[in-house]
């Protein structure tokens, strides 16, 4: 279905994004036909062409998209949206000054693209190479908005990202703000630190901000693609060579308990150690990178250039020398990381970027022409013709008290040197009178004694800005777009404000309601089948059939002390010197962890008599007990051998710390991991089956354990496991209720004919 993707509002902000954007509308200016009503609201018009422009603004890439199923599909929905819009008018929301405020502030943004002119200029080329010779350190905090949102979520990103400058300039940290409030993902990493970057590495209105903003200095809001950045430049220095590297990342947070640093921290260790030893990066990133967006393609990341990386990670990549090398584990706010040089090319000469940077450069908004050019061209468009000798005589009516900045006009000018005209234009006429309030209203003291400069600057200042206000009393008779744009503006904030008191607040606060809905529609929230599954991902087969052994037996082995000496002599159960230091070395560790369990082999020649079997281990068993062992953290039993030594292993029932213990002794040796997977996201599906059970393969050269410990069939989900979707359910359900209501409330009329002539081609339009 053409408009399957039409959920809940009709318009997108393709003009937010172009008021920021610093371009021309393309196009230039058109003559604007007589409109056509096609619907009206309670008698009030709307025209075929709001309808069209909407319409095709949204679906002009189906070529099918003006026959009638798909238009009267539209229309419905473009008769709620005029609903909602005609409730907000009703309600008075339009005449709030808060409102006009927003909305004459959205004008001023709208306008702004119409008021200057686009050109391409070589030496915007030469600025964005220039730049790639410097990188510049900065961080920054990002509330999102889309490019193509709507107008009243664009406002409300950009009053919030207000409140946080706000809050910086009262001196609040950062960095802090960043971690708490930042829509950057990253931010919760590295509180929005971004690194050094360079030109052509960020969205221009971002990268202009950073080039020219002094190191310490806040910069914002900046409006981008991603939404209003505040940017705070913190170093700039010279830039090196295009780099690319591979890594291998190992998470790891600085919230996160001291003892799992410290296992990320040997992991990483771990798997460097093994590189060093000729262990394959492939196989090692495949398996043990966290990053997973790299990790299947050899860790590889883009170019330096066209990414932001920590400057601990960019530490680590200039100590890189030749392709190849392999940094020690250098630490992020993300994690640890093992660095391979992948690929390091030298900045090229100008001559052999140009053309690629003339590319780059046509497609952002660099190229603008100076306001002088842009108001030269106004004097020709709107026919400016200067009368000198009426400018002269106006001049010389002001004395040096506007120096001062307090000049008054004279109280014996006459009306009629008042109503001099000073200058014309195709629609009016400027007279004297008209330049003296401009003074009045804009004078300031000024250190500069010239009387004639500065009369001269206020009134080229003056012309400029009559010019300018003349153009902007034309936009809507020039340009049809942005006609439709300042109403597109208009119904969109005042659309956000009745959804927000008749919709989006009631249904987050609603809680009886909430939960009502959710009970009469609990079929809408239901799990499908699941599995709950435990991984072991070890590094061997002997690995493997350890792993195997913790879990049927509930203990593993470990090494938490050496026992070197302990033995018996022939025919003795006689506990020397020796025997005695280390059997307390045995009590000494069983009893600093409850969790051990010792088991203690004597070894017996054949045929040794059991008189001395029970006296040996008697002697033992005491000497324990004394000691303040529980008697059911060892056993002893005895084997043959000569030379009646004791051997002593040693089993941990901790079963938590088996990962971390088996990390420590060899490299790599398992990973684990643990959750609950539906058929789509189940690892290794082609081995494991959707059905408890214990499965062992090997794969891509590592020996895995899976064990799916439960079947979760489907069912019905807890009211806080589906609150989120209930939530906008919830929203959904009371919307299509108030726009029923709408409906009659509000008298809708179309007029079929004007409607039977949007079926035809778009050619008759």
């Amino acid at each position: 279905m053409l408009f399957k993707y039409i959920k809940r509002q009709l318009i997108s902000l393709t003009a937010i994004s172009l008021a920021f954007s610093c371009t021309m509308p393309m196009g230039g200016s058109q003559k604007i036909e007589k409109e056509e009503t096609l619907l009206s609201i309670d008698n009030e018009p709307i025209s075929k062409e709001n309808f069209v422009y909407l319409y095709e603004k949204n679906y002009n890439n189906d070529s099918a998209f003006y026959q009638k199923e798909n238009v009267d599909e539209y229309l419905d929905l473009f008769i709620n949206f005029k609903l909602k819009v005609a409730e907000a008018h009703a309600l008075g929301y339009d005449s709030l000054k808060a409102f006009q405020n927003e909305y004459n502030m959205y004008m001023t943004q709208l306008e702004e693209p119409y008021l200057t002119e686009s050109v391409f200029n070589d030496s915007l080329v030469k600025q964005a190479y220039e730049r790639q010779k410097e990188e510049v350190s900065a961080a920054h905090i990002l509330i999102k908005v889309k490019d193509n949102a709507a107008p009243e979520d664009t406002l409300k990103a950009y009053n919030r990202t207000l409140e946080l400058l706000e809050k910086v300039n009262q001196g609040e940290d950062f960095g802090k703000l960043a971690f708490q409030y930042s829509e950057d993902p990253s931010a919760k990493q590295n509180k929005g630190d971004l690194g050094f970057f360079t030109s052509l590495q960020m969205v221009y209105p971002f990268e202009e901000a950073a080039f020219t903003t002094t190191p310490g200095d806040i910069a914002g809001p900046i409006r981008t693609r991603f939404g209003y950045h505040l940017l705070l430049v913190k170093e700039k220095r010279p830039r090196f060579g295009t780099l690319q590297v591979q890594h291998i990342m190992i998470k790891s947070s600085s919230r996160e308990p001291k003892q799992q640093q410290e296992e990320s921290k040997l992991k990483a260790k771990a798997i460097y150690d093994s590189l060093q030893n000729g262990g394959d990066w492939d196989i090692l990133c495949l398996n043990f990178s966290d990053d997973k967006r790299s990790s299947n393609n050899k860790g590889i990341l883009p170019p330096v250039s066209e990414v932001r990386f920590p400057p601990s990670f960019m530490k680590g990549v200039n100590e890189l020398d030749k392709i190849g090398d392999i940094s020690a584990p250098v630490q992020t706010d993300f994690g640890w990381h093992i660095i391979r040089l992948y690929k390091k090319e030298p900045v090229l000469p100008y001559e052999q970027m140009y053309p690629s940077l003339v590319r780059k450069v046509k497609k952002d908004s660099r190229s603008s022409t100076s306001r002088a050019q842009f108001i030269n061209k106004l004097k020709t468009d709107n026919s400016f013709i200067e009368n000198d000798e009426n400018k002269e005589h106006a001049f010389s009516l002001i004395d040096t008290t506007l120096l001062e900045g307090k000049w008054t006009i004279p109280t014996e000018l006459s009306t009629k040197d008042q109503k001099k005209v000073l200058f014309t234009l195709t629609s009016k006429k400027v007279i004297a009178n008209d330049f003296y309030n401009y003074i009045i209203d804009n004078q300031k003291k000024t250190k500069n004694d010239s009387l004639l400069e500065v009369t001269n600057n206020y009134y080229e200042k003056f012309v400029d800005e009559t010019l300018i206000a003349t153009e902007k009393e034309l936009l809507p008779s020039k340009y049809p777009e942005y006609k439709h744009l300042a109403k597109e503006y208009e119904d969109g904030l005042l659309l956000f404000r009745v959804m927000e008191d008749c919709v989006w607040n009631k249904a987050s606060t609603d809680k009886e309601g909430l939960k009502a809905y959710f009970n009469n529609n609990i079929n809408k929230y239901q799990w499908e089948d699941r599995v709950s599954m435990s991984v072991y991902n070890t590094g061997s087969k002997e690995l493997q059939d350890e792993t195997l052994f913790m879990l049927d037996s509930g203990r593993y082995k470990v090494y938490p002390t050496e026992i070197q000496s302990l033995y018996f002599k022939d025919g003795s159960s006689y506990l020397y010197k020796n025997t005695l230091k280390d059997l307390q070395t045995i009590s000494d560790a069983l009893v600093s962890d409850n969790n051990l369990i010792a088991s203690i082999e004597i070894q017996m020649p054949p045929k040794s008599g059991t008189k001395l079997r029970n006296n040996r281990k008697d002697k033992m068993t005491k000497n324990l007990l004394d000691s303040k062992v529980d008697p059911n953290q060892f056993n002893i039993k005895f084997t043959e051998g000569k030379k009646q030594h004791v051997k002593v292993s040693f089993y941990s029932k901790d079963l938590s710390n088996y990962v971390h213990t088996k990390n420590q002794l060899s490299n790599l040796s398992v990973n684990f991991e643990e959750g609950v997977y539906t058929k789509a996201t189940l690892p290794f599906a082609n081995h494991i089956q959707m059905k408890e059970g214990r499965y062992i393969f090997e794969d891509q050269e590592r020996y895995i354990i899976c064990i799916v410990n439960e079947f979760l069939p489907k069912g019905p989900k807890l009211f806080e496991e589906a609150k989120g979707s209930v939530i906008a359910d919830y929203q959904e359900h009371l919307e299509k209720t108030w726009l029923e209501s709408l409906h009659q409330k509000h008298q809708v009329s179309v007029d079929s004919t004007i409607l039977q002539s949007l079926y035809r081609s778009q050619e008759s339009l």
